[in-house]
């Protein structure tokens, strides 16, 4: 298992998380920086992500970057079937306890690329 080797996360009792599984598009280079694979063109309960106060980007269970959502709206982004999904603008956490960490003590395997946690 990737996970053996990686400290699991100790979320703060204040943080509400979206977890984001960016596998595909992480490793297939769709997408051209981090930011850009987590932000957008997800199948979500909009209210929901609106609440939450962390996005984490994750590949096989572990934390690769950190974001701090600002806004959430439905794309715009017509092309490949998109319509109805959402997205978000946001900052950065470069210093994130939670970057290089494991998730899976919080949340196992999901066929869901989307996981709430504390929300």
């Amino acid at each position: 298992m990737a996970t053996l080797n990686h400290e699991f996360i100790e979320p703060n009792p204040d943080d509400r998380i979206i977890f984001i599984n960016i596998c595909q598009t992480y490793q297939s280079g769709e997408r051209d920086s981090l930011y850009e694979a987590t932000r957008k063109y997800w199948r979500l309960n909009g209210k929901r992500a609106e609440k939450a106060t962390l996005v984490l980007a994750v590949v096989k269970g572990i934390v690769l970057a950190v974001f701090k959502p600002k806004i959430w709206y439905k794309t715009k982004d017509t092309r490949y079937k998109r319509t109805g999904r959402w997205e978000f603008e946001g900052d950065e956490v470069y210093d994130s306890p939670y970057i290089g960490k494991s998730m899976r003590n919080l949340l196992g395997p999901s066929q869901n690329p989307i996981q709430y946690f504390n929300m």
